[in-house]
């Protein structure tokens, strides 16, 4: 009887561990993300994004930036808006393919934005500004090397939403901060497929 009753205690626990580790995967995915963006691991990286669907969405928002400031094709005021339009999202389209690579991402990951990662270390200290120039102030040299935290959205058992939270903004609403979109793929597996910009970013 109490072997019985061991067995079933011990299903139990197994099944609540279970269910923790499926609820707790997407932090847990994010977590390994941002190891692997700071170790450089472009392997363990790219294991956990889904390249095509994250540009696919890249392009769809700045296409839609580039359709809203070159007007819409059937406005009579803008014959060529069409052109203006197809030409426009071609160059996007390019620029997206281009920009979209591992250490563009890794780089998102790691400092909270879409950008170029850094060349390499920061230049020793050269002499002395010139007359008239300015230096950095140590508030400014401390912000460009903040690093984001990370608030998550949770929309439903399959998809989430991690956004990037500037130390020195925390009271950015989320439209102004960079979001990344995670989807399950498999029981714990989870994979970034959207990188959502700052509404900001796309009326520049």
């Amino acid at each position: 009887m109490k072997s019985k009753r061991f067995v079933a205690l011990f299903l139990v626990l197994v099944l609540a561990a279970g269910a923790a580790y499926w609820y707790g995967s997407p932090f847990l995915a994010l977590r390994q993300l941002q190891a692997a963006a700071r170790e450089g691991d472009a392997a363990e990286f790219n294991r956990h994004v889904d390249y095509p669907r994250v540009r696919e969405s890249l392009k769809a928002q700045f296409s839609a930036m580039v359709a809203d400031k070159l007007g819409a094709p059937q406005d009579p005021a803008h014959p060529l808006a069409a052109l203006g339009t197809l030409i426009g999202v071609g160059l996007v389209n390019q620029l997206v393919d281009v920009m979209v690579r591992p250490e563009t991402v890794m780089a998102a990951m790691t400092h909270g934005r879409l950008a170029q990662p850094a060349p390499g270390p920061a230049p020793a200290p050269g002499p002395a500004a010139p007359e008239g120039g300015t230096t950095p102030a140590p508030a400014e040299a401390a912000r460009s090397d903040a690093k984001p935290r990370w608030t998550i959205d949770r929309q439903g058992p399959n998809r989430m939403t991690a956004f990037a939270v500037d130390p020195d903004q925390p009271d950015q609403p989320e439209s102004e901060r960079l979001g990344l979109v995670f989807e399950r793929s498999g029981f714990v597996d989870w994979k970034l497929t959207e990188i959502r910009m700052p509404a900001s970013a796309l009326r520049k």
